[in-house]
């Protein structure tokens, strides 16, 4: 099957595309306001880089063919904030050297961090590691004001921390990460009714009494894509935690920019047979690429066991912070790292590789072949 061409041509994987201005919709419950504006229609909806003439930043800067060939290394001497801060200076300098450009303000003056809550409290994007990548943000022109924290449920991103306790809003706290807004995607308000991925497995809702016609109604198959609310930053950064995932294998960066950035994602979630190509599919829609600039993904902690329910006996840590836009590389480099310490415990490995990798590196996405990348191990600054 040829996969460059795979958002065009499926009879049965399809993303519908209808553009239209619509109205937002009235927000849930303690949701921040933000604007969001559904983006013009592209020239094409063909899933590879080229088609689109690369994937850059707002303001045509980084292009994807120049970032996505190396790997960015640091070994961490702890994971203390102060450590983080070296570490997330050290990789953004590099970074920076690396493609030749500055990061800088555009015109849309807000920067989108993808974080990871979902697994509740217990493990989660490192809060450390978001204050890092923060500052340095700032030291590039944007306000604190103009980061927003992004993730699927307020509630968890209220236990991870990434929100007060309703306890600290009662007393007067504000509803942000300290002067960021945060984005919770289940709220609804982030989402255009015309912007969904669509595929033939059957809604998590499905119950024994359902009838045919309820259980594959395509209202209920759709996964919205936050295409709206990404649309208006200057570029998004990816921060992803490891898990193992029975649906993909592993959750990681392909995870946190796919079935963790979308509604009605359940359904993907314990379907190997389905989840790794739509996994792709939705890391390949244009829109949700264009201001992609990169991942940074830490080892701090990782579960090796047990799917996304935190579970500590199963929680393991490797001392390195690593910077790819190649979301591919740097899910491999979890892979191994996840079948390092599976071993050791006496799990069976996740083998072969995960279907996901070699799916989205047919949509050029990225490469497994960790050879090919120019792995750059920065030292402890």
């Amino acid at each position: 099957m040829n996969f460059k061409n795979i958002l065009r041509k499926s009879a049965v994987l399809q993303i519908y595309f209808i553009f239209a201005l619509i109205s937002a919709g009235a927000g849930a419950q303690e949701t921040v306001e933000l604007q969001v504006a559904v983006p013009p229609p592209p020239k094409s909806i063909d899933a590879s880089p080229e088609a689109s003439g690369g994937l850059k930043t707002s303001d045509g800067k980084i292009p994807f063919s120049a970032s996505r060939d190396f790997l960015i290394e640091y070994r961490m001497r702890s994971f203390s904030s102060k450590e983080y801060s070296r570490a997330v200076a050290a990789l953004f300098s590099d970074f920076e050297n690396a493609v030749g450009m500055k990061i800088g303000r555009g015109k849309k003056g807000k920067v989108g961090l993808k974080v990871y809550s979902n697994s509740g409290a217990g493990i989660g994007t490192p809060k450390p590691l978001v204050d890092a990548v923060i500052a340095q943000l700032e030291r590039r022109g944007y306000k604190k004001s103009e980061i927003c924290l992004i993730d699927l449920s307020r509630r968890k991103l209220r236990d991870v921390g990434f929100l007060p306790r309703v306890s600290a809003l009662r007393n007067g706290a504000v509803d942000d990460y300290n002067g960021s807004p945060v984005a919770d995607l289940e709220s609804g308000k982030y989402y255009d009714k015309n912007w969904y991925y669509d595929n033939p497995l059957p809604p998590k809702t499905y119950r024994h009494n359902q009838t045919a016609e309820a259980v594959y109604d395509p209202e209920l198959r759709k996964s919205m894509l936050p295409v709206p609310l990404y649309y208006g930053f200057d570029f998004w950064i990816n921060l992803p935690v490891v898990t193992d995932m029975e649906g993909l294998g592993i959750s990681g960066a392909i995870a946190n920019v796919s079935v963790w950035n979308v509604s009605n994602n359940e359904r993907f979630l314990n379907s190997p047979a389905n989840a790794p190509m739509a996994a792709a599919e939705m890391c390949a829609v244009p829109e949700m690429r264009e201001g992609y600039l990169f991942s940074i993904m830490s080892l701090e902690q990782m579960q090796i066991a047990g799917g996304a329910h935190f579970n500590a006996g199963v929680c393991v840590s490797e001392p390195y912070v690593m910077l790819s836009s190649d979301i591919v590389a740097l899910d491999v480099m979890a892979w191994n790292y996840v079948n390092k310490h599976r071993t050791r415990r006496g799990f069976d490995i996740i083998a072969p590789m995960p279907p996901v990798l070699g799916y989205c590196e047919q949509l050029k996405l990225g490469s497994a072949n960790i050879t090919d990348k120019k792995r750059r191990l920065l030292p402890v600054r």
